[in-house]
């Protein structure tokens, strides 16, 4: 039986529909997704991120991806803008704090996904900055993101984000079966 059976072949983020549907799921997996897409392609128009950092299921690989993918160690050193995420650097930077006190104040429950080799590298740094006493004032180190290695992305999940957009597993076998057969 097909555990994906019945989930839709592709999600907008940028729909609102379908991001109460996302958030609706309850699953951090389609979160970590979802959060790539916001992030890195839409822009956050309905408050995703902010939601999801709120959300006690967060994976912890969720929130080192968010922290680290766009240069973390040098936010904790006082940088406040130049993050080529879609969100402003305003914005930006609210999340990363929202992700350092999350950190802080609740941990994180999950650590089931992995990251990509780029984050632990940017992790790393993270730790020298924090060890060197480099940290700016008034920034809280995020220290359950920190604390220990990420293990590597486990391959293909429930979604994969394409260009901004969540296209399930079940669709990219029906569509690239050379690239994603079983």
């Amino acid at each position: 039986m097909d555990i994906h059976a019945g989930l839709p072949d592709q999600i907008d983020m940028a729909d609102a529909e379908q991001d109460k549907w996302v958030r609706a799921s309850n699953d951090p997996a389609i979160w970590h997704e979802a959060a790539i897409a916001v992030f890195l392609y839409l822009g956050d128009k309905h408050g995703f991120l902010t939601w999801l950092v709120q959300q006690p299921d967060m994976d912890r690989a969720t929130a080192g991806w968010l922290f680290l993918s766009r240069r973390g160690s040098e936010y904790l050193q006082g940088a406040r803008d130049g993050f080529y995420s879609k969100l402003p650097d305003d914005e930006h930077c609210k999340l990363l704090d929202a992700l350092c006190k999350r950190s802080e104040r609740l941990g994180f429950r999950f650590d089931r996904m992995g990251v990509n080799s780029t984050c632990e590298e940017e992790r790393q740094r993270c730790g020298e900055v924090i060890a060197k006493g480099k940290i700016a004032a008034g920034i809280v180190p995020p220290v359950a993101i920190l604390e220990k290695p990420f293990t590597k992305s486990p391959g293909a999940s429930i979604y994969e984000c394409h260009d901004g957009e969540l296209l399930s597993l079940n669709f990219l076998r029906a569509s690239l079966p050379e690239i994603y057969g079983d």
